[in-house]
């Protein structure tokens, strides 16, 4: 019974890697499944669930046999106003809903050693405009998606670590200025590899550090093949004809570190907070994401999404209201990473979202658990302007609602 639910769940993982996420800290989940989420993401020194593996895998210590399998519904309300010299216009994007999974296995193998595994949607973003001030449509999708092997060793009472493989693939797919004779960039994937440790310590019964590194995540090209093609010029005002080419884009993902902690006052209440740091400026700063191009041969410019640094604080609480019945709430701010200069990057990435409310609640069945939460994004907007682009003004804006939905089972 216990091979065949390990098998089951790599298998699961394995298929599960393939699906969509979109983000809302940057492009990053605040959370991972029901539990983490309705905890506002506060999970580095209060592991909960299998998630833990992807936040801070020295919390797997504390955690018995288990496996999580979740599914969040993700649906933000994205558009933009602009006007300019190409021309003016107001669009919401189309792009729907995303699915997004989160599954993980926790094996303790002896009384020091844990190990886990977890398959998870991290990170993504995208916007479905089927027209731009260019003449043509906008569509960005960005998606990626993780397996991890992780292992925690306590090494005495209260004190663990853990580390994690981050195996990686991403997509890519862009369409835009089609009106000026840009060629769609067909999906293209890549995959990438990095690392997470951490830390937990509890020097009393009641309380709980966590702390937790993960690396930059380092990731192949996409490459496209770019036919030649006609391109507007504007410095000419005529279509002119690019020869075509190879384009490369490196798009890895950001080292971030986070501290925790997490308090037990009474046998049914925890608190616990995050504070997170993550560093957009390495991966998506000035002239990132690092882009190989010609543009007398293929027409495109250079990216530059030229983001900062984002802090995040997470907080969140968890009641037994009864044996069975636990009680979740939370609140997630991180300040948007966008320079409000960069006009079209921030139409076509536009990671604007800032507070995040969250609430749950998980319902035991004996050895089998219900877990669901809902998360709120009330709208945030950005304004600029960048004439260089043919935007002498706009406005960027996005809110978000996401309902989770999962089981864990003790085996």
């Amino acid at each position: 019974m216990k091979s065949s639910l390990v098998r089951l769940t790599v298998v699961a993982a394995l298929a599960l890697a393939a699906t969509s996420a979109r983000a809302t800290n940057g492009m990053r989940m605040i959370g991972f499944g029901p539990v983490q989420d309705a905890m506002g993401g506060a999970s580095v020194a209060a592991p909960l669930d299998a998630a833990t593996i992807v936040t801070n895998p020295a919390g797997l210590s504390a955690l018995q046999r288990r496996t999580d399998l979740s599914g969040s519904f993700f649906n933000p309300s994205v558009k933009y106003d602009a006007s300019g010299a190409a021309s003016g216009s107001s669009m919401s994007s189309d792009r729907g809903a995303s699915y997004i999974p989160t599954l993980g296995l926790v094996l303790p193998s002896t009384d020091e050693l844990t190990v886990g595994l977890a398959a998870v949607g991290v990170s993504g973003m995208g916007v479905d405009y089927p027209a731009d001030l260019y003449g043509g449509k906008t569509f960005t999708s960005y998606m990626n998606m993780r397996i991890a092997p992780a292992a925690s060793y306590r090494l005495a009472k209260g004190l663990s670590v853990g580390a994690s493989v981050n195996l990686m693939y991403a997509t890519m797919k862009y369409e835009v200025a089609g009106g000026m004779g840009m060629l769609p960039r067909a999906t293209q994937g890549a995959f990438g590899y990095g690392a997470t440790v951490g830390l937990a310590y509890s020097p009393v019964d009641a309380v709980t550090l966590g702390l937790a590194y993960e690396t930059k995540s380092s990731f192949q090209s996409f490459e496209w093949n770019i036919p030649s093609h006609s391109i507007f010029d504007p410095g000419s005002g005529t279509m002119v004809t690019v020869p075509g080419g190879k384009e490369k884009l490196d798009f890895d993902q950001p080292q971030m570190v986070t501290l925790g902690a997490a308090v037990r006052p009474f046998e049914m209440l925890l608190v616990a907070a995050d504070v997170e740091w993550i560093d957009w400026s390495q991966t998506n700063g000035a002239n990132k994401p690092e882009f190989t191009t010609n543009p007398q041969v293929t027409g495109a410019q250079a990216w530059n999404m030229s983001w900062t640094d984002q802090w995040v604080l997470k907080v969140g609480a968890e009641v037994a209201a009864t044996q069975s019945l636990k009680l979740r709430a939370g609140y997630n701010y991180g300040k948007m990473p966008l320079d409000k200069s960069r006009a079209f990057e921030n139409i076509a990435f536009p990671a604007v979202a800032e507070h995040h409310f969250t609430a749950g609640a998980g319902y035991a069945f004996g050895d089998l658990t219900v877990n669901v939460a809902a998360m709120y994004v009330p709208t945030a907007k950005l304004s600029g302007s960048n004439p260089a682009q043919g935007i002498s003004a706009y406005t960027t804006e996005m809110s978000q609602v996401a309902f989770d939905l999962g089981v864990a089972y003790r085996f």
